[in-house]
């Protein structure tokens, strides 16, 4: 028998892609970047230690559900890093300064690769496979990635208000008068 590659044995498990590895290392480069930017929350400790714990369950919930291939949370991905780019474009279309230039192109570039990573997963074997439901206990231990998700999400929880936000603003001003007649 003259094989090359890996021989399919019927039954046997995918490997879990490089693809879902690289959502996963561009979302903590995505965090990090925008904590080098905002830096952390300032104010209550309560309120940070909320911030943190809820950012990880939920990530690490969203990034379980994700890797095994669970439709309302892959989509939930997919909406969150396409509105992701479309503000980051929004945000390097305005920037002042070459110094938040170089942060919007960062932060465009790292969801960009998240997610192009992410539809290079949704067409991996791994994928397919998972959509066949297999039981939790089957295949790669997805457990890394899933903590790298906790990970994200307690990022998310540290990054404090943009300069808008600290200075008690949300950067929008709406204003409605309503005159009587």
């Amino acid at each position: 028998m003259n094989a090359e590659g890996p021989v399919e044995l019927p039954g046997a498990t995918p490997p879990l892609p490089l693809s879902i590895w690289v959502v996963a290392w561009a979302s903590v480069v995505g965090q990090a970047e925008l904590l080098l930017r905002r830096g952390p929350q300032v104010g209550d400790v309560g309120s940070l230690f909320l911030s943190v714990v809820l950012g990880a369950l939920v990530l690490g919930y969203v990034s379980a559900g994700v890797v095994r291939a669970r439709t309302v949370r892959f989509v939930l991905a997919w909406v969150v890093l396409v509105l992701a780019v479309l503000g980051e474009l929004v945000e390097l279309v305005s920037v002042d300064d070459l110094g938040q230039a170089a942060h919007a192109v960062v932060a465009l570039s790292t969801t960009a690769v998240a997610l192009a990573a992410l539809a290079s997963f949704r067409r991996s074997d791994w994928y397919a496979w998972q959509r066949t439901r297999p039981s939790t206990y089957d295949g790669a231990p997805i457990g890394q990635l899933v903590a790298i998700g906790v990970l994200v999400g307690m990022l998310g929880g540290i990054i404090g208000a943009d300069d808008a936000g600290r200075r008690g603003r949300d950067g929008l001003d709406v204003r409605v008068n309503v005159a009587e007649r």
